[in-house]
């Protein structure tokens, strides 16, 4: 009834509805005064259904005498007629730019959302009256969420802006908050005001309302020269008459009567250093904590025309940008200098601890923002101390030497360089900061035994310091503050622990990475390959353009590859086979689960998975098409098996067929964790065999994704249990440790071994 009410008041506003030019928009819903034509009508059902870049590669079927093929409006109503929404009229035109009528904006509902039981009320006196621009937008909005039975648009992947309006050029709007193509709407009568539009993949679907006459872009970077005003959108420079003050900073620009108005500075605070930083708040080394104020913006202000950024930009430990403040918060930040690698920042102990000891020899210097102390002693720091009251503490050894640390679960290290405590819920969070070389020195001998030689080690530094240093320009943790972590989530670090060996091996290839196209590369590496490498697509399953060095390859083995279940079963049975990586104990195994000891492991690591990768686990559903969710009482499994594989063996998607229907597991990483070697309640210890001849019972996941399953079935054909025979130990992209030493063996250098692994690639000095 609502919705029959909501209809029946809109047509009040059809009554002698015509289309009306005024000079400039007034506030408030737009539309109301002027009716909706049949192109615009046919723009919106389009892009309801189709993206700007599909319709333009539409098949052009629709064939109108007043509809040129190379027109604005055409990509619009081929894609409108050719799914039934639209057709010409009896002489054979279109009229595109023709009222849209009651009886057809019916029509056009009944076939947007043919159960929608909301009918206009038509008669003789108003079905060919005109429909208003507002109303009809009501309608198609509307009907296209009644059609998926949503509140809202985003499926369709329409989505509401607000936003100022800059400038107007050809058939596109330049807005505070990006630029926005907008064929055959005119947005000329709303310069300088500020609009609430629908818009999809960048392209105005409908306008909505004006929400004010003379608006305020706000936090946009600004500068003057030659007369002239310099906007930057993030998407481009607006240029504009200015006469006032110098500026080249975050402003809010005024408008006024369509023109420009006032322009009011920020207040700048300079060049700062950023300790950590989040969409909420940011730590500035120099300032302290702030807020980000509402709407603020970051732009990089080294490039001609400044793009707008995300605070991942900001890169933690570096003082690159100049912030500007407003009200107490920061409101923008312009990105002003480009720092060196010299330093990275290491999450270390985890980010449960609620206390420190610290201890130096020759002591050490605590120092926060309201005071500084020396000890000479060990100092027991816990989160409640009102050292941590006024932000970071930080502390450094006074000759230089490592600063040991206790942990509140006991672990003890040292770290040379400098470490930042804070505070943070309830938990202290440290942070080590050192230069680069000297953190690859407590890492090299971690992820690589020293016993694979000199050779093996230099490859090893290259490949970490690249890892490294890409770590540090992806900034994913600049929420903590840091740029890596000190477990295999990054690299393992073990702070001062290093060996004369590896740092050799860091000293002779200081400042090396490994480059493509002058830019240092993502250099994946992992221990032992099965004598197939994976390519980074079949691993990750990632979409965008493939890193044409992470492409796997052939590692030692000899014959024909593998292409059926049986011949990779056949491949990883052969313990005699060849390879590079034939020294690992990991370069083939083995594990064996009876079927009711699989179901209870499956059946718990599936939950697990589908909580926290909910796309990696889907259901089977009735009609056999997948949902994602989370599988329950799941029974006894009946079967198990291979869905996908990658060009590489790699097990890209497994099947669980269980009594209570059927579950497909996605990605390697989820694979292996949903196969745990591990015993639960069920059962005897699960013993993976490995290559050596050795065992082991505390896996929790398999050692990769490289494997065939062996179901075992009794007389009847039920399954008993299954064997995993697999071989290679981590994900499989990028270098293979065990290879490494091989090839190192072989004679091969350390770049002839890295040209190996990630083909096309170079070693560059990327710094001294």
């Amino acid at each position: 009834m609502r919705r029959i009410l909501f209809l029946c008041l809109g047509l009040l506003l059809l009554c002698g509805c015509a289309q009306q030019t005024v000079d400039r928009a007034v506030q408030g819903r737009i539309g109301d005064e002027r009716a909706v034509s049949r192109a615009e009508a046919a723009k919106m059902i389009s892009l309801a259904f189709y993206g700007p870049e599909e319709l333009a590669e539409l098949e052009q079927t629709a064939e109108f005498p007043d509809v040129s093929k190379d027109g604005d409006q055409y990509a619009y109503i081929n894609g409108a007629v050719s799914m039934g929404f639209f057709s010409g009229d009896e002489d054979g035109n279109f009229y595109p730019e023709k009222e849209l009528t009651l009886t057809q904006a019916q029509f056009l509902v009944d076939r947007l959302a043919p159960e929608f039981d909301s009918q206009i009320i038509l008669t003789e006196e108003n079905k060919n009256l005109p429909v208003s621009y507002s109303l009809w937008v009501q309608l198609w909005e509307t009907a296209l969420e009644h059609r998926r039975g949503e509140e809202d648009l985003s499926s369709y992947g329409i989505e509401e802006q607000e936003s100022l309006l800059l400038k107007t050029q050809e058939e596109s709007g330049w807005f505070d908050k990006g630029n926005y193509w907008a064929a055959g709407i005119e947005l000329m009568p709303y310069l300088g005001e500020t609009l609430r539009f629908w818009q999809k993949d960048g392209e105005i679907v409908a306008l909505l309302e004006v929400t004010e006459e003379n608006g305020t872009a706000e936090n946009v970077y600004c500068h003057a020269t030659g007369g002239r005003l310099q906007l930057e959108t993030g998407n481009g420079t607006v240029s504009l008459p200015y006469s006032g003050e110098t500026v080249d900073g975050i402003c809010d620009v005024v408008w006024q009567e369509g023109a420009l108005s006032e322009v009011i500075p920020a207040q700048t605070i300079g060049l700062c250093t950023v300790k950590r930083v989040n969409g909420q708040e940011i730590y500035l080394g120099e300032q302290g904590l702030f807020s980000w104020a509402e709407g603020y913006r970051v732009y990089d202000g080294r490039t001609e025309e400044a793009e707008e950024k995300t605070v991942s930009a900001l890169i933690c430990g570096m003082a690159e940008a100049e912030y500007f403040m407003k009200d107490g918060k920061i409101c923008g930040a312009v990105l002003r200098e480009r720092e060196n690698v010299e330093n990275i920042r290491v999450l270390v102990g985890g980010t449960d601890g609620q206390k420190v000891t610290l201890s130096a020899e020759g002591g050490f210097t605590l120092s926060s923002s309201q005071t500084e102390k020396e000890f000479m002693d060990a100092a027991a720091l816990s989160q409640e101390m009102p050292w941590f009251d006024h932000g970071i503490v930080t502390a450094k050894g006074k000759n230089g030497g490592p600063m040991k640390v206790v942990f509140s679960d006991g672990t003890v290290r040292s770290y040379y360089g400098t470490l930042e405590l804070e505070r943070r819920q309830e938990k202290l969070i440290v942070i080590n900061e050192l230069s680069m070389e000297t953190y690859l020195k407590g890492v090299v001998p971690h992820e690589m035994p020293v016993s694979f030689g000199e050779t093996a080690l230099e490859a090893q530094a290259i490949t970490a310091r690249s890892y490294a240093y890409n770590r540090i320009f992806s900034n994913e943790l600049c929420g903590y503050g840091a740029h890596v972590d000190d477990t295999v989530s990054s690299q393992v670090y073990l702070g001062a622990e290093g060996n004369s060996l590896s740092d050799e091996a860091v000293d002779t290839t200081r400042g090396l990475c490994l480059t493509s196209g002058n830019a240092v590369v993502t250099t994946y590496f992992y221990s032992t390959s099965c004598g197939y490498g994976a390519s980074a697509a079949e691993v990750w399953q990632s979409e965008g353009e493939e890193k044409t060095y992470l492409i796997g390859g052939v590692h030692g083995v000899t014959g024909t590859k593998p292409e059926t279940e049986e011949e990779w079963l056949e491949f990883w049975q052969d313990w005699d086979a060849e390879g590079y990586d034939k020294d690992s104990p990991w370069f083939r195994w083995k594990v064996y689960f009876g079927v009711r000891q699989l179901s209870e492991i499956t059946a718990a690591k599936l939950a697990q998975t589908a909580k926290t990768s909910p796309g990696k686990v889907e259901i089977r559903q009735e009609d056999d098409s997948w949902k994602q969710g989370t599988p329950e009482k799941t029974g006894l499994l009946k079967n198990i098996s291979v869905e996908e594989r990658g060009e590489s063996g790699v097990v890209k998607s497994l099947l669980l067929e269980y009594e209570n229907g059927t579950v497909r597991v996605k990605g390697e990483y989820a694979i292996r964790q949903v196969l745990s070697p591990m015993r639960m309640t069920i059962g005897d210890p699960v013993y993976l065999q490995k290559y050596d001849g050795t065992s082991t019972t505390d896996a929790t996941m398999l050692p990769s994704g490289f494997f065939a399953v062996k179901a075992m079935t009794n007389e009847e054909g039920r399954m008993t249990g299954a064997a995993f025979y697999g071989g290679g130990s981590g994900h499989g992209v990028g270098m293979s440790q065990y290879g490494a030493k091989s090839l190192a063996e072989q004679g091969k250098t350390a770049a002839e071994i890295l040209e190996f692994y990630y083909p096309g690639t170079q070693v560059q000095q990327v710094y001294q």
